[in-house]
C-alpha cells in the first residue's frame, strides 16, 4: 500500500475490526471514503485483521488490550487512543462510540434503549458499555454524531440533549456485487435440497449475525408454532446466527416443531440463503439498523420487519404493511400467511430490490465522503498538506 507521507492523517478508533460485523464494515467503508478524500488513514484497534484494513486503504495499529472485563476495559482503550493522538496529532479522529473526539462519533447501538425494550428495565449504574457511551456522548465534545437510523437519532437526542443539527442519519450500505437477485437465486433448488427443504414448502428465515434475545428468536419460534398449527407441514423455518441456540431449540421441541427448524451459524455465502427463502423475517425487539434486511431486499427477497428495526424506516412510505410490532406475534403470523398465499412474493421482492438500490455500498461511500468533506469545511484537506501537523 503506497501512502503519501505528506497527506493529512485521519484516525478511526474502533476496538475490533473483523469483516463479519456491521461495525467493522462501517469502519472499512469510512477508511475507503477518507482515503478517497486524500487522507492517510490509520485504524486504531485492539483486535483486527491487517489485510482487511489495507484493502480498505488503511494501516491497522493494534493497541494493547486491558485484560480484565468491565467498564475499565473501554475507558482504557479511550486513554490509549488519546495518548496515541497526542503523539501523532491527526487532522481527524473518528470514534466508534468508545473514544472521545472533537470530530465525529459513529454510534452502532443504543444500549439504554435496548435494555428497556428487551428486558423492560434501565441498565444498572456502571454498565460496561453504557458508562463509556455516557462519557463520550454526555461530554458533548464532538462536532457530529452519526447514527444508523432515525430510531437511534431520537433516542440519543432525547437521552443526551444533543442538538438535532449535530446528528446525522447515515444508513449502512450493501455490496451490490454480492447481493443481487441473480446471484442469490443461482442454484436456489440445489441450496434448498442441501437444506432439506422439499418442493412446495415455504421456507421462512431469520438471518442475523447473532444476539438471539435482541433479534427476538423466541418470538420467531412462537410464530412458527402458530403457523404449523394452522397449516401442518407447509412451512420450514431457518435461523442463522452465531449464538447459543439451545434455549430456542428447546422451545421449538416443547412446541412440537423441532423438526420444522433448521439452525445454522453465520456463513460466507449468505446471499444464497436469502435466495432460498420465500420470506425474510426480522422481529427484533431492537435493531439499530439491520443490514441483513437491506441485503435480503437487494436479493429480491420479501421482508417483514419489526417497528423497532431501523431498516424499516425505508419501508414506511410505500410498504408500511411490512412493518409490525415486535411483540405482535399474531400480526406477524397473519401477514406471513397472506404474503405466502398471495403468490405475489416474487413481484414484491423485485419492488423491494429497486427500492433499496440507492443504498448500495458505492453510493453510501459517496455520502460518507460528502459528510467528511463537510465536516472539515467542504474542501479536500489533502490539497493543503500544511494542515497536517504530524
Amino acid at each position: 500500500m503506497t501512502v503519501d507521507s505528506q497527506a493529512p492523517l485521519a484516525v478511526i478508533a474502533i476496538r475490533q475490526v473483523e469483516k463479519s460485523t456491521g461495525a467493522s464494515r462501517n469502519a472499512f467503508e469510512q477508511a475507503s471514503a477518507l482515503e478517497a478524500l486524500g487522507y492517510r488513514v490509520v485504524i486504531l484497534a485492539e483486535r483486527g485483521r491487517r489485510e482487511l484494513a489495507e484493502a480498505a486503504g488503511a494501516r491497522l495499529i493494534r493497541l494493547w488490550r486491558w485484560p480484565f472485563k468491565g467498564p475499565g476495559r473501554r475507558f482504557w482503550f479511550n486513554r490509549r487512543v488519546q495518548a496515541w493522538c497526542r503523539r501523532h496529532e491527526p487532522a481527524l479522529l473518528v470514534s466508534h462510540g468508545d473514544v472521545e473526539t472533537p470530530d465525529t462519533v459513529y454510534m452502532h447501538n443504543c444500549v439504554h434503549l435496548a435494555s428497556r425494550l428487551i428486558q423492560g428495565r434501565e441498565l444498572p449504574a456502571g454498565h460496561e458499555v453504557a458508562a463509556i457511551h455516557d462519557r463520550v456522548l454526555g461530554g458533548g465534545r464532538f462536532r457530529q454524531v452519526a447514527v444508523n437510523s432515525r430510531l437511534m437519532a431520537e433516542e440519543l437526542r432525547d437521552r443526551y440533549a444533543i442538538d438535532p443539527a449535530k446528528i446525522e442519519i447515515s444508513y449502512p450500505g450493501y455490496d451490490p456485487r454480492i447481493f443481487t437477485s441473480d446471484r442469490a437465486r443461482e442454484g436456489r433448488d440445489a441450496r434448498r435440497r442441501e437444506l432439506g427443504v422439499a418442493p412446495g414448502t415455504a421456507l421462512i428465515g431469520l438471518v442475523t449475525s447473532g444476539n438471539f434475545p435482541k433479534r427476538n428468536v423466541a418470538g420467531f419460534v412462537e410464530m412458527a408454532a402458530a403457523l404449523e398449527a394452522r397449516r401442518p407441514g407447509h412451512y420450514r423455518f431457518l435461523v442463522v446466527g452465531k449464538d447459543d441456540a439451545s434455549p430456542y431449540q428447546r422451545q421449538a421441541a416443547q412446541a412440537g416443531i423441532a423438526e420444522r427448524f433448521l439452525w445454522r451459524t453465520t456463513v460466507g455465502d449468505v446471499e444464497t440463503l436469502y435466495g432460498a427463502l420465500e420470506l425474510f423475517v426480522l422481529p427484533a425487539h431492537i435493531e439499530e439498523f439491520g443490514r441483513v434486511s437491506l441485503e435480503a431486499m437487494a436479493c429480491a427477497t420479501p421482508v417483514l420487519l419489526s417497528r423497532t428495526t431501523g431498516a424499516a424506516e425505508l419501508l414506511e412510505a410505500d410498504h408500511a404493511d411490512l412493518i409490525i410490532d415486535s411483540h405482535d406475534t399474531e400480526g406477524f403470523v397473519a401477514r406471513i400467511e397472506a404474503l405466502i398465499d398471495s403468490g405475489e412474493g416474487e413481484a414484491l421482492g423485485q419492488t423491494l430490490s429497486r427500492l433499496v438500490s440507492p443504498y448500495s455500498y458505492a453510493r453510501q461511500t459517496q455520502r460518507l465522503e460528502a459528510s467528511f468533506a463537510a465536516l472539515v469545511g467542504g474542501s479536500c484537506p489533502a490539497k493543503n498538506p500544511a494542515s497536517d501537523s504530524t
